[in-house]
């Protein structure tokens, strides 16, 4: 795998921005998921990140409800009078099936994934979208990363939250990096400087869950 600040330059900046929207969710307290609307050039249209598990201020009208998945708050941020089918809905993870019917009620064009959603795989639902994923190794481990830090940093208690716990057996990279961090919420001051830093693992995680699903 390339140096970081070459892989990083590299990815759409649909990528780069679902990632720092995720970032931006983990650090919030939130879970760590983040979506945007894309044009056909690549140009981000609209945005948002999980806000169900969070009161940070500046909050959309969907924060703090059940509805407020990442990319229900993206597509809130689009206006009526946009062409939906010419863009493109991005997501950290898998969209739920709320979030896969909300996007064909309002006609967006294609739907793309970084990661299997952790929750979805520990519970056996993951593939329900019907939707392909990006299969780009490092971004994977790296949206699940977050997603299993954020869902560590939420638990109360001492045992393992049941989705970290579950991923141990399913996707046993991803949670080996998880397991390197130190406990409670990141301090870097980005998704590009705390990915930076876990790059080394984060390659030898991917290179190694890809050997794993080849072999």
């Amino acid at each position: 795998m390339g140096n970081f600040d070459v892989e990083w330059a590299a990815a759409p900046d649909a990528v780069r921005r679902c990632l720092a929207l995720a970032y931006e969710a983990l650090v919030a307290g939130g879970l760590a998921v983040g979506s945007v609307l894309a044009d056909s050039v690549g140009m981000v249209r609209a945005e948002g990140r999980n806000q169900a598990y969070d009161d940070a201020p500046g909050g959309g009208p969907l924060r703090g409800t059940p509805l407020a998945h990442a990319e229900m708050n993206a597509l809130a941020a689009a206006r009526t009078e946009w062409d939906l089918s010419v863009l493109t809905l991005w997501s950290t993870q898998e969209p739920c099936s709320m979030c896969t019917a909300a996007a064909a009620f309002t006609g967006v064009g294609t739907v793309r994934y970084l990661a299997p959603d952790p929750w979805a795989l520990a519970s056996g639902n993951d593939g329900s979208s019907g939707v392909a994923g990006m299969e780009r190794q490092p971004w994977l481990v790296a949206a699940n990363v977050m997603f299993l830090r954020s869902v560590s940093a939420a638990a109360r208690g001492s045992e393992e939250p049941a989705t970290v716990a579950r991923c141990r057996d399913v996707e046993p990279e991803t949670v080996a990096v998880h397991d390197l961090l130190p406990p409670g919420l990141p301090a870097a001051r980005s998704a590009e400087a705390w990915l930076e830093s876990l790059w080394p693992a984060i390659g030898d995680a991917a290179a190694a869950r890809r050997s794993r699903r080849e072999g």
